[in-house]
């Protein structure tokens, strides 16, 4: 199906991105290339649990140029912002993140879009309250792996997140915020941050359309696209109840490694902080392996090889 038709579906009250994932995927395989093609079908037919209401009666009903007009004018509007919007047949969508049990449906994206290809990336993420020991921890790992070619991927959060985004411009690595919304910036504090990033050959992505409401479940869903486009995800604050154990949680169901600092080795004076209370949890529980300086080598090389076997995954037609 074509990039607006699926867009039409997007639009549509109470047609989530579940159903349009089913549905893409139903089209893809079925040679069905058109909402007029998908009508033909037959609701009874849909590759769906429960077929909504506004759905049976939208292509029921047949009307579907005036919902194409609007669609493209929205393309329009964002495409003057910047914002280019590529689904899962889009040659441009990175593979990688279909490794995800609900990959999204559509992507939209301001900046360097070549950076979703490139699977030589980490996510590193972490409490918005950090530590300044995290602070010192984020921006050693930022560089360290900068030195060796990856992208630096986090959420432009407070803490973790925009120290590690800083990083990135301080030291020349490409690095990839995902965010809610791409053309409204939360939170507004990191919006200059967010233009650097662009300018300085970043990219900001989000599944969601321009002018979406930044909600906390929205926040929550995204973390699963920062494990989804990297190769290994470095938690290095949080508590056991953050925020960042939705990348963690996401990252293990997709056997990408999980990193976690080493507290004693980093010198943390104070081992009942919060924001290590989760890192450690994790460690105890067998979900991550902790990290040093000594060892950036070898987790280097472990990432390269989970990259080149992504690269040959998909080259293959695996997905």
């Amino acid at each position: 199906m074509n990039i607006i038709d699926a867009l039409v579906l997007k639009s549509l009250k109470g047609v989530g991105d579940g159903s349009i994932t089913k549905l893409l995927e139903f089209t893809g395989n079925n040679g069905i290339f058109s909402l007029e093609e998908l009508a033909k079908v037959g609701v009874e037919n849909l590759p769906l649990r429960k077929v909504t209401k506004t759905l049976k009666e939208f292509l029921s009903l047949g009307e579907f140029e005036v919902e194409r007009i609007h669609t493209k004018d929205e393309l329009s509007a964002w495409n003057a912002q910047g914002v280019k919007v590529m689904y899962r047949h889009s040659e441009e969508y990175p593979k990688q993140i279909l490794d995800l049990e609900d990959p999204p449906p559509f992507l939209f994206c301001k900046g360097n879009l070549s950076l979703l290809k490139n699977t030589r990336a980490i996510a590193v993420v972490g409490t918005r309250n950090n530590s300044p020991k995290g602070a010192i921890i984020t921006t050693k790992t930022v560089e360290e792996f900068q030195n060796r070619k990856f992208i630096i991927v986090s959420g432009l959060a407070l803490g973790v997140d925009t120290v590690a985004h800083k990083a990135a411009l301080k030291f020349g690595a490409p690095t990839v915020a995902v965010l809610v919304d791409v053309s409204k910036i939360s939170p507004a504090t990191n919006k200059d941050l967010a233009e650097q990033i662009i300018q300085n050959d970043g990219l900001l992505v989000a599944e969601n359309k321009p002018g979406t409401p930044t909600v906390a479940g929205l926040l929550a869903k995204r973390d699963r696209i920062q494990s989804g486009l990297s190769t290994a995800v470095f938690a290095i604050e949080t508590s056991k109840n953050g925020g960042t154990m939705h990348a963690v949680r996401a990252a293990g169901k997709i056997r990408r490694p999980i990193f976690v600092p080493d507290a004693v080795a980093a010198r943390y004076k104070d081992f009942s902080l919060d924001v290590i209370q989760g890192t450690q949890y994790l460690l105890k529980e067998g979900v991550a392996r902790a990290y040093t300086s000594e060892s950036y080598e070898s987790i280097s090389e472990e990432l390269e090889n989970i990259s080149l076997r992504l690269n040959e995954n998909y080259l293959s037609g695996l997905h």
